[in-house]
């Protein structure tokens, strides 16, 4: 583009965009231009402006080809990148994905955090709700997204009420995490971004993260939570499930209120969905093959949720 060029795309409104703040490669992708239409494409859009984008991109660049063995399908996540590297508020985060989703069936998910510190508790229940009538899955992380990170390598049970300073201490201070020991400290490489190095000291370890979340939801402080109970496959073209049976999904009672799972992450159902964690698949690639028809219907509270076959 010459110079005039350029220029008069400025004039127009054009934005030069922040060579930090790209997204990474394999992220953001066009669906459309997949020549293998069997790739699973899900939609992602999340509250934070780094940490869970690159987090997706280790986890495509390690499991995204699947396993024709297993017969598991390739993906790859559709980063809905908000043009900028503030963040989103959690409805932003859920309107985000439904704008860049390609049609109403698409798989959609919005990924945000209670974080107490950033005064969001009206806004959580409320984005919830809009994500069960676009039908949009929910990643909600009590108290941050660091919470996840931790869970590849020690279970954590302690209630922080929205605050993550402990969380990520113990994450900087874990014998077997040595490549976040300077995580979240400063600048740079000391900043909350995800590098191969940190994939690497995440990658076999998705088994042990899911196994820990699971108890968190059986654990959970409502006493009517269970992680058998949850649902972690698509949620399909049907009509938008009511908010009881959309919030069962997570293995939470219906009346579970989503500021009291603390502590909590629903990572690991996006995890298990392309089965990644699951028991015997060693984080390989191998799948728990849960699919509408040979799941049970158990009640719930009030509710019903798919059970899965393998506790």
């Amino acid at each position: 583009m010459s110079p005039s060029q350029k220029r008069s795309q400025q004039r127009r409104g054009g934005r030069r965009r922040d060579p930090d703040a790209a997204t990474p490669r394999g992220v953001r992708r066009s669906p459309g231009s997949y020549p293998d239409k069997s790739v699973r494409v899900i939609y992602v859009a999340a509250e934070g402006g780094r940490t869970e984008r690159d987090y997706l991109r280790q986890v495509e660049k390690s499991y995204g080809r699947g396993d024709d063995e297993q017969g598991v399908r390739p993906f790859r996540f559709h980063y809905c990148d908000p043009g900028h590297v503030n963040g989103l508020r959690p409805e932003e985060a859920v309107l985000q994905v439904v704008a860049g989703a390609s049609s109403p069936d698409d798989e959609k998910w919005a990924l945000f955090d209670r974080d107490s510190l950033d005064n969001r508790d009206a806004e959580i229940p409320a984005a919830m709700r809009l994500a069960a009538r676009k039908g949009v899955q929910v990643a909600l992380s009590h108290p941050s997204f660091e919470l996840w990170l931790l869970l590849h390598f020690q279970h954590f049970t302690s209630q922080e009420d929205g605050r993550d300073d402990k969380v990520k201490e113990r994450l900087r201070g874990h014998k077997d995490a040595q490549a976040f020991r300077e995580y979240d400290t400063g600048s740079g490489k000391r900043g909350k971004g995800l590098d191969d190095e940190h994939g690497a000291a995440l990658h076999g370890r998705e088994h042990t993260a899911v196994r820990n979340a699971r108890k968190l939801v059986d654990a959970c402080p409502h006493g009517g939570c269970a992680a058998r109970t949850a649902a972690t496959e698509p949620i399909g073209d049907a009509a938008p499930e009511p908010y009881g049976e959309w919030t069962a999904r997570t293995g939470h009672a219906p009346d579970c209120d989503p500021l009291r799972r603390d502590p909590s992450t629903d990572l690991w159902r996006l995890l298990v969905s392309l089965g990644i964690g699951t028991e015997g698949s060693n984080s390989k690639g191998s799948t728990n093959r849960r699919s509408a028809r040979d799941a049970k219907k158990v009640p719930h509270q009030g509710g019903f949720a798919q059970r899965q076959k393998a506790d």
